[in-house]
């Protein structure tokens, strides 16, 4: 009978030693599906935020040149374009917390713990 109880036992360690390691992988396993998720997420919004930068850089130039021609300058086109970005660049500083830093560290936030 005793022997059979030390048998138990043993078994029952054996056992709850099997499910911890278990779990530990399953959790490894989460956890680098969740990091390799927010990863593809944050490379895939660089690349749309990267042509979009482009498309944008492009239109600028267009605009620039396009003022300073019926401006008969070309350099006026680019100071009005200029100050327009510096002028938004500043509304976008001050409102950085709320547009840009809230809403990125809740994407994070909500990507890892999904």
């Amino acid at each position: 009978m005793m022997q059979s109880t030390i048998k138990h036992i043993e078994d029952f360690v054996t056992k709850a030693g099997d499910l911890a390691e278990t779990k530990v992988e399953l959790l490894k396993l989460r956890s680098a599906r969740k990091i390799s998720e927010t990863i593809s997420s944050l490379i895939s919004l660089i690349a749309i935020v990267t042509l979009i930068a482009v498309a944008f850089t492009i239109v600028s130039l267009g605009v620039a040149f396009w003022i300073g021609s019926k401006m008969n300058n070309i350099g006026y086109g680019f100071f009005i374009v200029g100050g327009f970005y510096f002028l938004v660049g500043i509304i976008v500083y001050l409102s950085r917390n709320s547009w840009i830093k809230k809403p990125l560290t809740d994407l994070l936030i909500d990507k890892i713990i999904k």
